[in-house]
Formats: structure tokens, C-alpha cells, sequence
């Protein structure tokens, strides 16, 4: 799910190509082949990673549907801009956007939220900088400078690009807090409101995820007695739980909690849902819990269920 700071990205990104696309029209006449390949290839990569890294995490789980939008944004950028030098510099472009969109689709994929956030700024800035590329080649090899005023130009724009991250990412990261704030209170009592309709009887167990990690890490119940576990997903992508063990009677499922499976309990939650699952542990022992979405075990999503 599309939140703000990736609409902040990709919105940053359709801006940038607009404005690489008319200096490279406007100047193209001024660049040799060789140079709007180098443009193009440069542009494309980076516009590419970008997009790459962003979706790669906002989608983690789906890597297939991650890859092909990153490198669809990528080839675009990189057509577009190759477009206006040539059909070389339009097959660099693609070619780079098309390889910039894999390889970061696939890191976004293994790293959390919180770490792909800098990755992004860092390709961020690097797609920007192509207008410092297209300024710098369009100079002439042999022009000499007559004062220091033209210092003043890329210092103000580097100043500018800076304060643009910065202001997007702090009005993000506060509509983020609200966001989430929001969720956590109607989570909760939409967790409430589900198990209400239980007797007193059930062992009831409330599990969040959020950035990326359970919000219990051990739970203990007791043996031959009902458990209701609700699982309430805070996050933008999705969770689940998967407990293997065969020493258990099934009461009440979802429709993702894998009742045909004899030998785990699984329960899945999309973004901002909150699913139930009840059963009954009829053996002691110690059973590991975790969410098999790719790479969210990596990340720490995994824990212990004691039945005594």
C-alpha cells in the first residue's frame, strides 16, 4: 500500500525527469553522442535504484510485481531522457533503467524499512544530480572562468536540493506518526471488539506487528484450553504467523490460516487488518513461532509459544 513518503519519491522522481527531459531538449544541440549516452545511462540507473529500492520494501513479499514497476520506471526515465540525444542513447537509457529497477527491487526485498529510507535518499540525490552532469557537459572543455559568482549556482542548488529531502521526509515522517498513531488506537479496538464475543473461558492473546517486528515475543498459555489469537497488522505490508506443530484442535479460523495444513497453525493479516484464529494446544512443550513472508524472519519477526 502507497503511503505518503512513497507518493513524496515517486512524485520527486515523474518532477525530476520532467526537468532532466527539458534541459536535455533544450541544450541537445550543445552535447555530443557519447555524452547524451552518458546521460541517459546515468539517469536511467539511478531513477532506477530509486524506484527500486522504494517499491523492493513497500512490497516485500511480492518481489515479482516489485521488479516489474521499478523497472518500468526505470526504462521510462531512461527512454525519455535517451530520447532526446538519439536511438543510442535511447537503449542506454532503457538498458540502465531496466538493470537500476532489478537491482533494487531485490535489495529493497531484504532490508527494513527504516534502512531503505537513507538508500533512498542517497539514489534520490544521485537521480537529481544529473542536472549538475548535463551542466557540467554542456560546458566547453576550453571556457575559463572570468569571477566566482558561478560558484554561487551549484552551491544554491545543492542547498535547495538539500532542503527539499529534508522538508519532504519531516513532513512525512509527521504525517507518519499521526498515521500510525491512528491505527495503533483502532487496532486495538478492533482486537477488542473481536474477541469480545468470546467467553471468559478462552486465553485471548492481542499480537501487533509493527516496523517490521512482533509486539510479543514470547507468549504462554495452558494446554487443553481454548486460545484466541488475534493478530492486528499496523504495517504496510503484509504479516502473518505460523506456529509448527501438530499437537493442536482446531476451533475457529480466517480465511488465510491454512486449516488444511495438520501440521502448523497460520494466521495471516493484510495491511491495517486484524484477523482471529482460536484452537486448543493439547501438548506441553515449546513451539517457535514466525512470518514466512520472505525476509521478515531475517528481520526478527519470530518467537516462542510455552504451553504449559
Amino acid at each position: 500500500m502507497m503511503g505518503n513518503y512513497e507518493l513524496f519519491i515517486l512524485g520527486s522522481l515523474g518532477l525530476l525527469t520532467f526537468v532532466v527531459v527539458t534541459l536535455a531538449i533544450i541544450w541537445k544541440k550543445t552535447f555530443r553522442s557519447m555524452q547524451g549516452m552518458i546521460i541517459s545511462m546515468f539517469f536511467g540507473m539511478n531513477v532506477g535504484l530509486t524506484a527500486g529500492v522504494l517499491l523492493g520494501v513497500t512490497y516485500q513479499g511480492n518481489l515479482y510485481f516489485s521488479t516489474i514497476l521499478s523497472m518500468a520506471i526505470g526504462v521510462l526515465a531512461g527512454a525519455l531522457c535517451g530520447f532526446c540525444f538519439g536511438i543510442l542513447s535511447v537503449l542506454e537509457g532503457v538498458m540502465a533503467g531496466l538493470m537500476g529497477g532489478m537491482m533494487g527491487a531485490m535489495l529493497g526485498e531484504m532490508i527494513n524499512v527504516h534502512e531503505s529510507i537513507n538508500l533512498i535518499q542517497i539514489f534520490l540525490f544521485l537521480s537529481i544530480s544529473t542536472i549538475f552532469v548535463i551542466v557540467i557537459l554542456k560546458t566547453p572543455q576550453k571556457s575559463k572562468i572570468k569571477n566566482k559568482r558561478w560558484l554561487l549556482k551549484p552551491l544554491l542548488l545543492s542547498f535547495f536540493i538539500a532542503v527539499y529531502i529534508i522538508a519532504g521526509n519531516l513532513l512525512v515522517e509527521g504525517n507518519e506518526k499521526l498515521m500510525n498513531s491512528e491505527l495503533q488506537h483502532s487496532g486495538h479496538s478492533s482486537a477488542i471488539n473481536k474477541t469480545e464475543e468470546f467467553n471468559q473461558n478462552n486465553q485471548v492473546v492481542a499480537m501487533e506487528t509493527a516496523e517490521m517486528k512482533y509486539s510479543k515475543n514470547e507468549i504462554t498459555v495452558e494446554k487443553n484450553k481454548p486460545v484466541t489469537l488475534a493478530l492486528t497488522n499496523l504495517d504496510e505490508v503484509e504479516h502473518d504467523i505460523e506456529i509448527r506443530t501438530s499437537n493442536f484442535s482446531m476451533i475457529k479460523g480466517s480465511n488465510h490460516n491454512h486449516g488444511g495444513n495438520k501440521d502448523m497453525l497460520h494466521l495471516h493479516a493484510a495491511p491495517e487488518k486484524t484477523e482471529t484464529l482460536t484452537f486448543t494446544l493439547t501438548e506441553s512443550g515449546i513451539y517457535e513461532f514466525y512470518c514466512t513472508i520472505p525476509g521478515h524472519e531475517e528481520l526478527g519477526m519470530i518467537g516462542r509459544f510455552i504451553v504449559s
